[in-house]
């Protein structure tokens, strides 16, 4: 297995990205895309792991940086949801004349997971998704993404100075609003909370596994679980930590969960 990092040209920009390359010619190609700001620092050590365990198997596996986020061109600010669609496919597009595989594999960690399918519903030759704990409501999940700043208002004045109202009219005014130390554009907050992962899964059959992470063994959540209805979908349920959050341990790998998914990958080979 060799590894290289290096810049990738998007639109004038660099692109960070990390090949990994199997020992002989690939067998498959897989891209990596990581979820939203600190949730990307805390599952980094994850994607390497499965990023190698991926290259032992003989696959080509590419991860890369968003712009904004990583060692990538552009603040934090300065990207959206648009920037990260357009990303994904540079990366896809990459590994294709890198690895020479004629279609890829996306796998995504929350955020990451619903703008891989995203940009899976507009290309024909992305032949799999692996949705690991996907973010299904955008708009849900953005209020979640304030009520973060909400938490620091409480740690730092004992009281919430600006509620969540307050925070969206700062955005629409044109300002930022600080998340766990990242600068967010009303253009990212928008156009995620305009997302439902329903909608790209609907647009192309791609056969997805969608799996639901809990800390202990637990059925789906019922917004992964309406999911299955879609012909495409395979819905699986790993006992793991919430591995992209700031818990005690220290995640390396997440063992249930690459099991499955790398059981459901060469079932589909």
């Amino acid at each position: 297995m060799t590894e290289n990092a290096y810049f990738l040209p998007v639109g004038g920009e660099r692109l960070f990205a990390f090949l990994h390359l199997p020992g002989g010619a690939p067998r498959a190609g897989a891209v990596l895309c990581a979820p939203l700001a600190e949730e990307k620092l805390w599952s980094h050590r994850v994607f390497v792991s499965f990023a190698r365990e991926l290259a032992a198997r003989g696959w080509a596996v590419l991860r890369f940086d968003f712009r904004g986020e990583g060692d990538s061109d552009r603040r934090f600010e300065e990207s959206d949801l648009e920037t990260r669609l357009e990303d994904t496919d540079a990366a896809i597009d990459e590994l294709k004349r890198k690895a020479g595989v004629a279609n890829v594999t996306l796998v995504g960690l929350r955020l990451g997971a619903t703008i891989a399918a995203a940009a899976a519903a507009k290309r024909d030759d992305v032949d799999r998704l692996v949705l690991w704990d996907p973010v299904v409501d955008g708009a849900d999940y953005m209020q979640s993404v304030l009520r973060m700043n909400l938490m620091a208002q409480m740690a730092m004045h004992r009281k919430v100075v600006e509620d969540r109202d307050a925070l969206v009219a700062r955005l629409e005014r044109g300002e930022t609003v600080n998340i766990e130390g990242y600068e967010m554009s009303l253009a990212l907050y928008s156009q995620a909370s305009a997302l439902k992962l329903q909608d790209p899964l609907a647009v192309r059959a791609v056969p997805s596994q969608v799996v639901s992470i809990t800390p202990r063994p637990a059925p789906p959540r019922p917004e992964l679980a309406a999911l299955a209805s879609l012909p495409s979908v395979r819905l699986d349920a790993a006992t793991e930590e919430a591995f992209w959050k700031e818990i005690k341990l220290f995640y390396q790998r997440a063992e249930n969960l690459f099991c499955l998914s790398l059981d459901w990958l060469e079932a589909a080979a």
